[in-house]
């Protein structure tokens, strides 16, 4: 129609009706121009909280998780701190039940690393990672990923340490049956039908040998070493956590 009225005028030579309508013409284009790229905008939002409400899930999910690793740890090294004491105390005693519970927390459970990067791995492998529009958020996402693999390193070093050294002598000179009676790190009861522990089920003179003393000194260290590590990552979650939270407020007022 536009098209229409516009020859007519020319025809006419309604130089002030061309005017007109090449101003409707054009006006029409830069509107239509402006709602497709406003649409595109709301869209490009939408994803983006989308993704940072799943992201959110997954650091939550990873600061529980490191928050409840850490207080095993923790729990661990206390352990393995009253052990020691009593391995370098020749008059020390210890009960059966109390020996066992110390035994198990301090050197049969080995916490692992258990952490969600579910949502951000598919982002980046899919290439949408730009979709996050917050360099500083997108900055410490990637800057996490050392500080991970750097904890499960020594988690490994940790394992290696476990098995060579620490499981061996539990399975050679302890009574494992009364070791599996004892609540684990979580404070769960044991499994049922386990079998009764004989009498005595851990040798005094075996925890009170250097080797003994030696394994808890280095299960001690190498968890020390992890620890700093697991801290580290839990704060720099923290750091994600606010700017995902802080992402989401300005996406909430823009909208």
């Amino acid at each position: 129609m536009i098209l229409r009225r516009v020859i007519a005028h020319v025809r006419k030579q309604e130089w002030t009706a061309i005017a007109i309508d090449l101003v409707i013409v054009v006006l029409g284009v830069v509107i239509g121009i402006q709602v497709s790229n406003w649409n595109a905008e709301r869209g490009d939002r939408l994803a983006e909280a989308g993704y940072l409400g799943s992201l959110e899930e997954d650091v939550k999910s990873s600061i529980a998780s490191l928050k409840d690793q850490i207080a095993m740890m923790e729990r661990q090294q206390a352990a393995r701190a009253t052990l020691l004491d009593y391995a370098n105390d020749a008059d020390a005693t210890l009960l059966p039940d109390e020996r066992d519970r110390l035994v198990a927390h301090g050197l049969f459970y080995l916490p692992s690393l258990n952490i969600s990067q579910v949502t951000f791995e598919a982002l980046k492998s899919s290439g949408r990672l730009g979709a996050i529009r917050s360099e500083a958020l997108v900055s410490e996402l990637l800057a996490i990923g050392a500080d991970i693999a750097a904890a499960q390193s020594r988690e490994r070093d940790e394992i290696e340490v476990t098995y060579l050294f620490s499981d061996p002598i539990l399975v050679g000179e302890f009574d494992m049956s009364g070791l599996f009676r004892q609540p684990n790190l979580h404070g769960e009861p044991p499994l049922p039908g386990l079998p009764e522990p004989r009498q005595p089920r851990v040798s005094p003179a075996v925890m009170k040998s250097v080797r003994f003393g030696n394994i808890l000194s280095y299960r001690s260290y190498f968890t020390g070493e992890r620890l700093v590590f697991l801290r580290k990552v839990l704060a720099r979650y923290g750091e994600i956590a606010a700017l995902i939270e802080a992402r989401q407020a300005e996406l909430g007022a823009t909208q």
